[in-house]
């Protein structure tokens, strides 16, 4: 029996689930991802032009959306997250914190551009959920070369099965590949093919219902992975299979009983379809202002050759006065056209997110306060949609974090306080980050009236109620997190320890030295006393 038989009947599963979605995704492939507007491997569209919307707003909405997400949400320029465990007490123990620390900057170091496409990958990656509702990126170790694969995957390769609670059961990935990219993918033993001649695959992934734990090969992993071609339905190559399912996936706007998600380009969709009708009959409506049809008595008085700036057209006028030439008005006054698109253009920046730009254009006046107000403002809005990204990018960062672990030599072992503890990736968002910075704004503000108060006034009483180890332990956590500048609690108690011994041992010293002048001073004073009294006698 052919080895698709197996898998085509998951395979026309998801493409019946799939088609539903298909039309409306075309119409936003239209305007969002005018180079993605095929859904089909079979059916490869060009993007020729002749299609292309008359208003680019929604592809910069798109664009600003995708580039906001990367830079509030994975900046290669912060740590953006980092490996944590759910006992908060014995995260902050250093020898933990520090391993964790150093894990964590393993991965930031294995995300390097040289190594891999990750940060390349991620504006696709962000846009297609913007688009489509659902952004797809593969992850895939390069046993022997030295490098791990991130490449976000269109949308239109992408088949999925979902269980009762919308998490993927299985997925396909259903791709082309000529006869010379077969024999490179497969190693030589792929399907039989001429060089030129084309033919469909499918890489199949699902849950292993087989799996063993602790066993090696396929059945010791918890998803199964092979190769099946509709075209070719002999061939069939087993994979090693994944610990964990290396399509990670972003969806904006889950939907009960229904395989894909929503984004924010089905919300806009309806103002875009408006749009592009505006702008083009706009178009329209300025070409015949610029270049009004002209209405003539007969050809003999003037041609289309004749219509040429600074001509002069002969002729009587005609009964009632009227020239013999005239042009035909059309849409004489557009600004109420004009208004309805800018009010349109509006609408589709708010559906991917108002951004402050559009803020600080409109009032260019603003205060530093008020810009420092808008940009409390937009973090606050943008937070619920960072956690729609870090569900997807979580995945991706505990892969990842198996992935280097499973290297030899490269991770240090982990302190023995975290045997049983679960690792997992946290996410600190810039909204976060802003609350830890008014914090400790805030609390070094109360420390200074305290210290000028104490200063002014000469009373220390002032500073009997701060925590030095609390201000400190703040700051250090908005300012940096940097494990290796804070030294652990029991370091600084022995510290402080050895200072006070060291404070009474030079207090005693002081003691017994002003014990011995003084000692030395009743001695010479008793001295005295003798020698006047001796004087005296004689």
């Amino acid at each position: 029996m052919p080895a698709y038989n197996d898998f085509e009947p998951a395979q026309s599963q998801m493409e019946t689930e799939r088609q539903r979605e298909e039309s409306t995704w075309r119409d936003l492939a239209r305007f969002l991802r005018p180079d993605n507007v095929s859904f089909n491997v079979t059916d490869r569209r060009e993007r020729d032009g002749a299609d292309d919307p008359f208003d680019s707003t929604p592809l910069y909405a798109l664009d600003d959306f995708a580039g906001g997400m990367f830079v509030k949400s994975i900046n290669p320029a912060e740590r953006w997250c980092a490996l944590g465990i759910e006992d908060e007490d014995l995260a902050e123990f250093r020898p933990v914190k520090k391993w964790l620390w150093d894990y964590t900057s393993k991965i930031f170091a294995s995300l390097n551009p040289g190594y891999d496409n990750f940060y390349l990958s991620a504006p696709a990656w962000f846009a297609d959920m913007a688009a489509f509702g659902n952004g797809f990126l593969w992850q895939e170790e390069m046993v022997g070369a030295g490098k791990i694969m991130s490449n976000a995957r269109p949308i239109g390769e992408n088949y999925k099965l979902v269980d009762g609670n919308g998490d993927t059961i299985a997925l396909h990935r259903k791709f082309r590949l000529n006869g010379r990219q077969a024999e490179v993918e497969f190693g030589g033993r792929g399907p039989h093919m001429r060089n030129d001649e084309e033919a469909t695959f499918i890489h199949a992934v699902a849950r292993n219902e087989g799996y063993v734990p602790g066993m090696l090969g396929p059945r010791g992993k918890r998803w199964r992975s092979c190769v099946v071609s509709p075209d070719k339905r002999d061939f069939y190559q087993e994979r090693a299979g994944y610990n964990e399912l290396p399509c990670h996936e972003l969806q904006w706007n889950m939907r009960s009983g229904r395989a894909w998600a929503t984004g924010p380009g089905h919300n806009a969709l309806a103002d875009m379809r408006g749009l592009d009708e505006a702008a083009r009959s706009t178009i329209i409506g300025i070409q015949f202002e610029a270049e009004p049809m002209m209405w003539s008595e007969n050809e003999d008085i003037m041609t289309m050759a004749d219509v040429i700036p600074g001509n002069m057209v002969y002729g009587a006028a005609l009964q009632g006065g009227r020239p013999p030439v005239a042009p035909i008005k059309r849409g004489e006054n557009p600004q109420l056209a004009l208004a309805y698109i800018q009010q349109l253009q509006m609408a589709v920046k708010k559906a991917f997110r108002f951004g402050l730009t559009d803020i600080l254009a409109a009032r260019p006046q603003m205060t530093a306060e008020e810009v420092m107000g808008y940009k409390a403002d937009e973090l606050k809005l943008l937070a619920p949609n960072l956690i729609r990204v870090y569900r997807g990018v979580g995945g991706f960062i505990a892969r990842r974090a198996n992935i280097i672990g499973r290297i030899p030599g490269m991770i240090a072992p982990p302190p023995p306080e975290l045997e049983g503890h679960a690792i997992s990736p946290k996410f600190v968002s810039p909204f976060t980050k802003a609350q830890k910075s008014e914090r400790a704004q805030g609390i070094m503000g109360w420390v200074n009236v305290k210290a000028g108060f104490a200063s002014a006034s000469g009373n220390p009483m002032w500073m009997d109620d701060v925590d030095i180890d609390g201000v400190s332990s703040v700051l250090h956590d908005a300012m940096t997190g940097e494990p290796s500048v804070k030294l652990d609690p029991r370091d600084v108690t022995k510290i402080r320890e050895n200072r006070a011994a060291a404070q009474q041992q030079q207090s005693q010293l002081e003691q017994a030295s002003m014990a011995s002048e003084v000692d030395a001073t009743m001695a010479h004073a008793e001295q005295a006393r003798t020698l006047s009294r001796t004087r005296k006698a004689s």
